[in-house]
């Protein structure tokens, strides 16, 4: 793995021993002042639930997050005997909160404010604390007997009796339901109702403390100078214990502190004898003590306290070096280095490496040969001081059956006898052996830098190829490696790669390989191939295909010293940069794992040829500091997933308060946050994500940096969130979040801005407004008397005329009614013939009613018209409006239907409902044919009653249902009556508040939809016939529609969709979404606002809109010059080619009738971007501003301009992208899109090219020098001019002006 390096000092190694069994070795890192603790005397460590983790010191209490410390003024007895111990002690509860127990036992608690704590006042000599499953607390003392503070009540009880209260309690321990009290001579127990045994077991002896194996069911006890005590159980029969079979424990131990770990193995801290570690499963024990010159050893051997937090790190707190820590998951390799072995043994610059027996042998590079028994942890040297051996550099080691060889540099072979005797071989003499190889026939290959040599032990030299009898063209063999069918592949370390026919004793050059070689390995007929320099190649052997593999690849180092193959056919490499782990299928690396110095290693860089692998599958490589092994199988990574907090909180460098949602106002928009990944082994090589939501479109990566700075926040609602993982990849997705709000400034507010927005409408309807009061002044006041005189004679003859129609038609209608009267007076009528002649009556009264139409017309006219809204039972009169026209219906065998649900008490005016149900039931009745249907149907609906009216029949096409209430109107020339009963209806619903709309449900059926309303709260008081009503209107503020968009990429053109209809403005964004920046409003208003601010690349806009509709929208962004360039594209509803006229005459660029295929429009789109891409290939290639670059007539204006200022400024050198903007009278971002849009570049490069184009035409056309024209276009340097006209040009102006003069 690649990782930062640490601040902290690397630790991999216990003091005791190097086994090679399945442990891996044990390795402590320290926390010191040097890391900030506030002194190095640990009495007692604690965890938080939030992961922050608590120490006491002699001098402090410590909160740490696992890159700062927060110290608290608090001070820790730190008193150890043989026989007793007296410390502080910090303890976490169910609650989280923080108590600890200070000097001269005073008990404190943390308060309802986070880092605040209370002194605990009625408890004295206070020694430890504990919080039982049902949340009592029970508070040990010096000597004050035990309390018991009940959860529920709060009430402070003492437990012991008088004559037990001077015990002291040393450590409490909740064992299922019971309390265990380490104390004097033994233990008690202490039962829920608070009775309590005392066990006996052993006079004379303080017990420490508590710890529980759940899984083999087994109670420790320390003890201070009588060593650990165990319990079967729940057995309560605690026994000494003394170790196992092979490994025993002191019995006379001082321990301050027990704990059994995440692995059910149990640590004991010890006072004097440091810790131990004991396996109960492979009945093994480590102890672990201190040593100054070993630094991979335990700190300090007086240890107070133990403790394992949330990931599995087991935290010792020593008297006088800090804080010790494990974490098993962190060192991933064994290591031994000249700091672990003894002070006579060197083990540094190891070049070569064998296994004999149960001893690994070392070659080093210029101190001899060293053997290591790590079952015993015995070591011999061999040097030529005392022994036989030819040289101290040895470059090479083979075990053949039991026979070990060492190649030297310089000094040949020799063989291992015993005793310090090696013997050596005078044909050998002078020879460099870099590799010791099997040959058939127990003889051995050479590697030398005389070439390859064939060695017998009994004929000495048997064959030896070099460049004089072979193709070789190097005599320095590297290394070589068996192939199949009698192949032996060689490498060399100048040329190349070749392949030995062990039978025919020929050579084959293998041209297509010729790097420097340092390493082969064969398997599956492909050869691997570590370079010097250019990585690791696969060569098969079949096809002669060759695959490579470098850092660009994933690589730590491209020299690859050694390769081994594990038990899974992975392969391992050493290099310059540590190991790496190449996972392989066939010829190919499909996954790299790269290992540093900080997972363990001797150090980064390795060695040629020190590399072996034994048979149990154990990897050995050496390097510059030692030796690295390791069991690939045995490799663990750290899964646990840290915790990741928001630990500080700044605005404009100050503190503050970390509060959700919280409202900060906009001048408080520079924040800066702190935040912590709660895994503290390595914390160094923790990393971090965060975003900002709302602002940060995705998630930044900042490594091992915890902070996240932001200045100039614009107002909006913000969540931070941040992520983080452990020293192994691992990260808990899991964000911490804080949300909160910036505020608009109080100018740029909703209020503000509607305040401008009024101001602004009220001076341009004012000005307008005079404007045309004094341009119709004149003509008002010439014919108003005249007009006067005119309307008033109008209205009187039509009111005339009205009334004299009413007049004509109330004569018949009164002796229709009168017989009619007359016959419903005879006693001897029939029920059939009462019911007929009452219907008649009915029906010529409502007759008489509809005469009154006109009259009532005129009245609305005239604003006689005056509600009359009475409370009442509404269904009743609807009901029987319905069965009057139900005789009717049945004359025509029209089936009548209608559904009118219970209206009582509601406010409605009786005249005007009966007017309009009988109008449109009248028409219902006339128009629908014989054995037709009308349904008519009223519904309740947010305080209106939503009458609906349907019949079949209809004849009127969908496009004059609008001039159905128009006056007058009919539709056919044929049809009955003179049109004024639907017009009258319209008047009518919309002086009661309501409204009518008419639409075809299909070809045949027409439905008349009435809504009125029918709550007290609608209408006026004055149009309340019967009561006065005291309510008044509220006003309902809409909410102000919001933008939306699509995740944005700077490098996608800008789309703006203007449509009011949600659905289709959805869809046509899904269109554009993948390849484009979309960006959605619902009507035109702010589609305009939009594009004058950000100005976008297209636009896509509805014709019929709120607020501005698209022509509008299309005619005033074309003539804006900021926006005059903008394609824009028009969706309508409205065909033909009339419209589409009037569209193109408002400068629209397409025009597409909906529906419309998605294909054409996206076409379109890309076409019009297209066009603007020529006009800007075109600038990029003549620099010249001409009328050929206008997208549209609208932009000679600005191109004028753009000509103008050009000519003014451009030779200044002040003119910069400021000036630009401000002669443009443009805002930045304008002028940049702008500019962006027709020419295709930024305002900056736009004034450097044409400053170029003016330099080149004075070159062709001045003589004047090179620095002297760079100053009159306006460049400071020549040196500039120079390079920017070469970018352009191709070419410098020197040459430029060569070529033209």
């Amino acid at each position: 793995m690649n990782h930062l390096k640490l601040h902290f000092l690397f630790l991999v190694l216990p003091a005791f021993m190097f086994s090679q069994s399945d442990d891996k070795q044990v390795a402590f890192r320290e926390l010191t002042v040097e890391q900030g603790l506030s002194q190095n005397s640990v009495v007692s460590i604690a965890q938080d639930q939030t992961g922050f983790m608590w120490f006491a010191t002699q001098d402090g209490l410590n909160k740490y997050d696992g890159k700062q410390f927060k110290h608290f003024p608090y001070q820790f007895e730190d008193v150890t005997r043989n026989t007793f111990s007296k410390l502080g002690k910090i303890y976490v509860d169910n609650y989280d909160k923080v108590w600890f127990v200070a000097n001269s036992g005073k008990l404190h608690k943390q308060g309802n404010t986070p880092e605040t704590f209370k002194l605990v006042s009625n408890i004295k000599k206070a020694s430890t604390v504990l919080q039982a499953a049902n949340n009592d607390y029970f508070i040990g003392t010096y000597g004050s007997g035990l309390y018991k503070i009940q959860h529920k009540t709060k009430d402070t009880i003492q437990i012991l009796k008088a004559e037990d209260k001077h015990l002291v309690t040393y450590d409490l321990f909740q064992d299922g339901e019971k309390v265990l009290v380490a104390t004097l001579n033994g233990i008690l127990e202490i039962d829920t109702n608070n009775t309590y045994r005392f066990l006996t077991i052993a006079k004379n002896t303080n017990f420490s403390a508590f710890t529980k194996s759940l899984k083999n069911d087994k109670l420790f006890l320390g003890s201070y100078g009588k060593g650990l005590f165990v319990s079967n159980g729940n057995e309560m029969n605690f026994k000494p214990f003394t170790g196992f079979e092979k490994t025993t424990l002191p019995s006379n131990l001082i321990i301050q502190d027990v704990l059994v770990d995440s692995s059910e193995k149990l640590w004991v801290a010890t006072y004097g004898d440091g810790a131990y570690l004991i396996d109960f499963k492979k009945q093994t024990i480590q102890h672990f003590v201190a040593n100054k010159t070993d630094p991979y050893a335990l700190h300090y051997n007086d240890v107070l306290s133990l403790y394992e937090d949330f990931t599995g790190i087991v935290w010792l707190g020593t008297d006088g070096s800090g804080l010790s820590y494990y974490d098993e998951d962190l060192v991933k390799f064994n290591v031994l280095t000249n700091k672990q072995a003894p002070d006579n043994i060197s083990i540094d610059f190891v070049r070569a490496i064998v296994k004999k027996d149960n001893e690994v042998w070392l070659g080093t590079s210029n101190k001899g040969l060293t053997a290591i028994d790590f079952e015993t942890n015995s070591y011999k040297m061999y040097t030529t001081k005392n022994s036989t051996l030819s040289s101290d550099r040895v470059m090479s080691l083979f075990n053949s059956q039991g026979t070990l060889w060492i190649g030297h540099q310089n000094s040949g072979l020799q063989k291992w006898i015993a005793n310090e005797t090696f013997k050596s071989f005078d044909v050998t003499k002078g020879m460099s052996i870099w590799k010791i190889y099997q040959a058939a026939n127990n003889r051995l290959w050479l590697c030398t830098l005389n070439g390859l040599v064939l060695f017998d032990e009994e004929q000495g030299v048997v064959k030896t190829y070099h460049s004089k009898n072979s193709v070789l063209t190097s005599n320095a063999i590297r290394t070589v490696e068996s192939g199949n069918d009698n192949q032996l592949w060689i490498g060399t370390e100048g040329s190349g790669l070749y392949v030995l026919n062990t039978k025919t004793g020929i050579i084959v050059d293998v041209k297509e390989i010729k790097d420097r070689i340092k390493s082969l390995y064969y398997n599956n007929n492909i050869l691997w191939v570590g370079t010097n320099g250019n990585g690791i190649k696969a060569y098969n052997t079949q096809s002669k295909t060759i695959k490579h593999f470098t850092t660009n690849q994933g690589l730590a180092n491209n020299v690859v010293y050694a390769i081994l193959p594990d038990s899974k056919d992975n392969l391992w490499l050493s290099s310059n940069k540590g190991l790496t782990k190449a996972t392989i299928d066939n010829d190919t690396i499909v996954a790299i794992e790269n290992f540093s110095n900080y997972d363990g290693l001797q150090t980064n860089e390795f060695n040629t040829g020190a590399y072996f692998k034994d048979e149990k599958g154990m990897l050995y490589f050496g390097g510059l500091e030692g030796l690295n092994w390791f069991n690939p199988n045995q490799l663990s990574y750290n899964s646990d997933k840290p915790r990741t907090i928001i630990s500080g909180f700044d605005i404009f460098a100050k503190p503050h308060k970390i509060t959700q949602n919280d409202v900060f106002s906009s001048k408080q928009n520079t924040m800066t946050f702190t935040f912590s990944s709660l895994h503290y082994s390595q914390p160094d090589r923790n990393q971090y994500k965060y975003q900002l939501v709302n602002h940060d479109p995705n998630w930044i990566s900042s490594g091992n940096n915890n902070t996240a700075h932001y200045t100039n926040l614009p107002p909006n609602d913000y969540t931070f969130k941040v992520i983080s993982s452990n020293y192994d990849g691992v990260w808990n997705e899991t964000p911490a979040t804080y949300t909160f709000t910036i505020n608009k400034p109080w100018y740029l507010s909703t209020l503000a801005i509607i305040c401008y927005a009024l101001l602004l409408l009220g001076i341009s309807v004012w000005v307008y407004k005079y404007l045309k009061w004094r341009w119709h002044m004149k003509m008002k006041l010439e014919f108003e008397h005249k007009e006067t005189i005119r309307l008033k004679k109008l209205d009187e003859f039509k009111t005339k005329l009205y009334t004299n129609i009413s007049h004509e038609f109330r004569t018949p209608l009164t002796l229709i009614t009168g017989p009619i009267e007359k016959q419903l007076a005879k006693p001897k009528l029939t029920k059939q013939d009462k019911k007929e002649l009452l219907m008649v009556q009915d029906n010529s009264k409502r007759l008489l009613n509809l005469v009154n139409q006109m009259l009532d017309l005129s009245k609305l006219e005239t604003g006689h018209f005056k509600l009359a809204i009475q409370q009442g039972d509404l269904d009743v009169l609807l009901k029987q409006i319905a069965e009057a026209f139900q005789y009717k219906a049945q004359q025509k065998n029209i089936q009548f239907t209608y559904v009118i649900p219970e209206l009582k008490q509601v406010w409605f005016d009786r005249d005007i409902v009966e007017k309009i149900v009988t109008n449109l039931l009248s028409n219902a009745v006339k128009y629908a044919p014989k054995n037709g249907q009308i349904y008519f149907e009223t519904t309740r609906k947010n305080g209106q009653l939503v009458m609906s009216f349907i019949n079949n029949g209809n004849t009127i096409p969908n496009e004059q249902l609008g001039k159905l209430f128009q006056r007058y109107y009919q539709n056919q020339k044929s049809t009955d009556g003179v049109g004024i009963g639907l017009s009258l209806v319209k008047e009518l619903a919309i002086v009661t508040h309501g409204n009518i709309v008419a639409n075809t449900i299909n070809e045949d059926n027409i439905q008349f939809t009435v809504t009125l309303p029918i709550e007290r709260s609608f209408y006026q008081i004055s149009e309340i016939s019967d009561e006065i009503s005291e309510n008044n209107f509220r006003e309902k503020l809409e909410d102000i529609p919001s933008t939306s968009t699509t995740k944005h990429n700077s490098k996608n053109p800008m789309v703006l969709i203007v449509e009011d209809n949600k659905e289709i403005n959805d869809f046509v964004a899904t269109i554009f979404k993948h390849t484009y920046n979309v960006i959605q409003v619902s009507n035109g208003e702010e589609g305009k606002q939009f594009a004058l601010k950000h100005i976008p690349d297209v636009i896509i806009t509805d014709i019929m809109m709120p607020k501005l509709d698209g022509v509008q929208l299309c005619n005033e962004l074309k003539q804006d010059i900021k926006t005059s360039h903008i394609p824009i594209i028009m969706l309508t509803a409205k065909s033909g080619e009339a419209n589409e006229i009037e569209g193109f005459k408002t400068g629209a660029d397409a025009y597409i009738t909906k529906p419309f295929n998605p294909k054409k429009l996206k076409l379109i789109v890309n076409k019009q971007l297209e066009l603007r891409k020529r006009l800007q290939q075109h600038y990029g290639k003549t620099l010249s501003i001409t009328p050929d670059l206008k997208i549209i007539s609208n932009d000679d204006q600005f191109l004028k301009r753009l000509t103008i200022v050009l000519d003014k400024h451009i030779t200044n050198q002040e003119f910069n992208n400021t000036q630009f903007c401000k002669h443009m009278q443009m805002s930045r971002t304008q002028l940049h899109r702008k500019l962006t849009a027709i020419f295709g570049v930024s305002a900056t490069e736009f004034i450097r090219t044409q400053r170029l184009k003016l330099a080149q035409e004075l070159l062709q056309k001045s003589d004047a020098t090179i620095a002297e024209i760079a100053y009159q276009v306006g460049f400071n340097t020549p040196s500039y001019f120079n390079k920017c006209f070469k970018e352009i040009f191709g070419c410098t102006p020197n040459e430029y002006a060569s070529k033209h003069v």
